[in-house]
């Protein structure tokens, strides 16, 4: 699991535990772990975590200046390629009674990474929302049961329902909300739904400025800074997580999913791909199992 820090910065802080490794999934993975009064842990997570807590409580971050608190009700969500620190040991209730949640680790496709980043943002790196207790509370628990029993069952579209009781849930966190804390920018999110729904088509600058009713200046000053990439960077990550889960439920020639995601080129579809995943695609297929990178202190 993974656990959320929020320190003072006095001198009586637990000292950082050192890490255990690096965690990466194929694609989505659904779990819970419970952790005992006074236990810390810390990982290297590659992609997106969406962490529920439903006991106790612990405190988050390596750096004592930057450190925060969660506990019971709270939804973490933590973004890609973050070194995750936590204990139980520096949060009220945790070195009471330990912590508790549920999580699910993700590449998320763009209609979720939009729902992810509506979720205040607490700290770099994290957002946070306090949900429980209450109905919306009791139904995002059930969603998040419900996902980790289809990711441990055997269906064949487990990945397809993990993610439609995902969206759900996190479409609960956001009716919660009583109003929306810096909401990504609706022009922002009219270039990357019109990316979504285009994967295939050759995209320009000038065609997304358009459809954001923007100068191709203020696209470039409005869009790095919502997202973390420039828009064709941004439209790459998106036709490349595509591919992965095309090339993960398909055995369709990657020249022909190469197409579908808006490469002409297969040749330069996988050098794009192995630069950015870290193998090729048909090195990505062989591995990418429904169990993938599962193990270790998941949230």
């Amino acid at each position: 699991m993974g656990i959320i820090t929020s320190l003072t910065a006095d001198q009586t802080a637990t000292p950082l535990p050192a890490s255990k490794g690096e965690i990466a999934v194929a694609d989505i993975l659904s779990s819970s772990r419970s952790h005992a009064a006074g236990e810390s842990d810390r990982f290297f997570h590659y992609q997106w975590a969406v962490i529920l807590i439903t006991r106790g409580g612990y405190r988050v971050g390596a750096d004592p200046r930057l450190k925060f608190d969660a506990e019971a009700g709270s939804l973490v969500i933590m973004q890609p390629k973050t070194d995750h620190v936590w204990t139980t040991a520096d949060h009220p209730q945790g070195k009471l009674v330990g912590v508790a949640a549920a999580f699910v680790l993700l590449r998320p496709p763009p209609r979720i990474e939009l729902l992810l980043r509506r979720v205040p943002t607490v700290r770099p790196h994290y957002s946070l929302q306090q949900i429980g207790p209450g109905s919306v509370w009791r139904r995002m628990v059930r969603c998040f049961r419900q996902m980790q029993a289809i990711y441990e069952s055997n269906i064949s579209t487990r990945a397809e329902l993990q993610l439609s009781l995902l969206e759900q849930a996190l479409l609960w966190a956001a009716s919660e909300a009583q109003e929306s804390a810096q909401p990504l920018d609706a022009r922002v999110r009219r270039a990357i739904e019109h990316m979504a729904s285009h994967l295939a088509d050759p995209l320009t600058i000038e065609e997304l400025r358009s459809v954001a009713g923007v100068s191709r200046s203020q696209l470039a000053a409005i869009f790095e800074p919502a997202t973390g990439l420039t828009p064709m960077r941004y439209l790459e990550k998106l036709r490349l997580e595509r591919a992965m889960q095309i090339l993960r439920l398909t055995s369709r020639p990657i020249e022909s999913i190469a197409a579908e995601v808006g490469f002409c080129d297969p040749k330069h579809f996988a050098k794009r791909f192995r630069a950015v995943v870290g193998v090729t695609p048909s090195g990505y297929r062989r591995t990418a199992t429904p169990h993938a990178g599962s193990g270790g202190s998941a949230s």
